[in-house]
This record gives C-alpha cells, structure tokens and sequence, in this order.
C-alpha cells in the first residue's frame, strides 16, 4: 500500500501546503470575495477599462445592500437617472440602485446584474430596464460575448464577464488568494513597483476617479461629462434584428428575446419588471423607421400584462436637451428622474391597490 502512495507523496503535501496557504489567507486576511475573481484583467501594459471598473465598484459595494428597485442597462441610465430624484418621487423608505452602466456590457449583462443583484437580495420587488433606442438588442450584445460592438476595436462587449465571476458554479474555485492578483501581476510585469507606482488608480482617468469619489452617496449615479454634440432630430431609425429560434422552429428579433428573457428573469424573482426607454432627440416621423420595433414591443404588452412600460419607444424631446444621442444633458437630470420617479410611483400604487 505505501509502494502505491509513495508516487503521489509530493502531489499531496503540494495539495496540503497550497490549503494551508489558502486557509492563512482567509482567516487572517479575509480578502473581499468581489476581489477574488478574473473579472478586471490586469493586462501588460495596457488600462483597466473604464466600464469593467464601473461595473466591478458597483458589485462590490452594492452587492448586499438590500434595495427595493434595482435599475440595470446602458449608459442612459447610468449618467441619467439620479435616485435621490426617483426616490423624492416614490413612497418614504423606498430605496433604489443605480446599476446601469455602458452599451458593451450588452443586455446580457444587464440581465446578469439584474440577476445577481436578485439572488443576492430578496427585497428587490422591482426590476428596472432602463435603455436608449440607439441601443436596441443586436448579435454582439445579446449572444456574442467578446465582440467589437459598433465596429469599435476598443469597445468589447463583457456582459458573459459577469456571470463566470459572480453567478457561475466555477466560482466556487475563487480561491482567496486571486484577491491579490494585482500585487502578483504588478511584481512580474513592472519588477514590484520599480517601472510602476503600486499605489496608483486601476485607472487615471478623471471620469473614473470622480465616479470613485461620488457613487455610493448617489447610489451608483454619474453625471455625464461629455463633449458637446450637435445631435440629430431626423427620424428614428430602431431596426430590430432577427435570428432564426431553433428551439421555437422560427424567425424572432432580439428584442423580443431579449424581454422575453427579461420577464422570466423577473417572475423567477418574483420581481416586478419595468422596461424604460429613455427619450430621444430623433422623430417619430412616418413611423417607417421603428415601426417593426413598436409592433414588437405592442406583442410583447399583450402576452406579458405583468410587466410595465411606462413610456413610448419613440418619446421625442428638443435636440438641445441632450450631450450626445444617448445622454439627457447634467443639468436635465432632474426632468428624466422625475420622469421615472413619477411613473414608479404610479406603478407601485397601482400594485398595491390590487
């Protein structure tokens, strides 16, 4: 019998010496468990990009925090709605999240925070969609993990990011030491400090370091600080694109996949969903150029009555109000959050009579 172990003698006092490490770390450093993943990468010589950063200081500080509205989606969201605005609106005590953040987390992983923020928190009664028309379901967003969204090199889409780091099985294999990935990396990468300031940002940007300073007090709300643009009032054009379902045997735009997806995530939950499209400075017009996108969203009112759209597909506001297609100017903020707030409240109202 000991002829047969010998062999694996340095296999299991390799296996006992990386548990007792392990166990060390834990127990006297108890690393945060948002720290013990892949999710930031930490590559050679290149940023941390800014909307992983968004994304990872949003989880690790409202991960547990027990809110009753829970807002996830695109960068609309993020810079637009302000939750001490939608709360002024809402019954006292009710407490709302700003989880939203940029177009390449995609809408899988708005679906993914969505689906953390519920599983981790039982008192979320209300799960808020809060997207741009610009942004509508595509491939690369919804199913296409890795992507270049919009052709743009830089912009990769990570929403599948956040489900391996917080939400897969194999998560489980997060072991405390990965929460020092960044001291290993910088060690090999920059001799420990020598080619690089340990002590710096995950990343020097003015945009980042001002989020860092102002999110847990506006519940995860940045204003936007972007350059001006002359934005266009034409007609909206929100084609949605569609996919051949084998499972369905048929033809079906990701829209429709998309808040299917949405509506069962929430009744899992039991959770009530709220799709918010933000307004818009392009027209209505013929109609032509989101037609297709209305009648889906029409079908979708008739088959799901549980779940609330408050607003339009197309709600049209002056061109000037906005920084750049996607984003309701600063000094605006208080008009989109009363929007909301408004309409919640209404909701929530409504819900409670029945």
């Amino acid at each position: 019998m000991s002829s047969y172990i010998s062999p694996f003698k340095a296999w299991i006092a390799a296996a006992i010496f990386i548990l007792v490490v392990e166990a060390g770390i834990y127990i006297y450093k108890a690393p945060d468990p948002f720290d013990r993943t892949n999710f930031l990468q930490f590559s050679f010589l290149r940023d941390e990009t800014p909307q992983r950063l968004f994304v990872h200081e949003k989880i690790k500080a409202f991960a547990f925090s027990n809110p009753d509205i829970v807002q996830s989606g695109d960068s609309s969201g993020f810079h637009g709605i302000d939750p001490r605005i939608v709360r002024s609106d809402l019954p006292p005590s009710t407490s709302y999240l700003n989880m939203s953040c940029c177009a390449n987390l995609g809408f899988r992983g708005y679906y993914n925070i969505l689906d953390l923020m519920a599983r981790n928190n039982s008192s979320i009664k209300y799960m808020v969609l809060h997207v741009t028309p610009y942004t509508m379901p595509r491939p690369e967003t919804w199913d296409s993990d890795g992507a270049a969204l919009w052709a743009v090199t830089e912009l990769k889409v990570f929403g599948d990011a956040v489900y391996d780091a917080y939400l897969s099985v194999w998560r489980i294999f997060q072991i405390p030491s990965l929460a020092y990935r960044r001291r290993v990396t910088d060690y090999f990468y920059y001799a420990d400090g020598f080619f690089n300031e340990p002590d710096r940002p995950l990343l020097n940007n003015a945009h980042y370091l001002e989020f860092l300073k102002v999110f847990r007090e506006s519940s995860g709300f940045l204003h936007e600080t972007d350059a001006r643009v002359e934005v266009s009032s034409a007609e909206c054009e929100v084609p949605p694109l569609s996919f051949f379902k084998l499972r369905e045997m048929r033809s079906k735009t990701y829209l429709e996949e998309v808040l299917d997806s949405y509506a069962d995530l929430a009744a899992r939950h039991r959770a009530k969903l709220v799709v918010v499209f933000q307004p818009v400075a392009c027209s209505l017009g013929t109609g032509n150029g989101s037609r297709e996108a209305r009648t889906v969203i029409d079908n979708f009112k008739r088959a799901h009555p549980e779940v609330e759209i408050p607003f339009p597909l197309i709600e049209t506001w002056p061109a000037d109000m906005f920084s750049v297609p996607a984003h309701v100017k600063a000094e605006y903020s208080d008009k989109i959050g009363h929007r909301l707030g408004r309409a919640l409240a209404e909701i929530m109202a409504r819900n409670a009579s029945r």
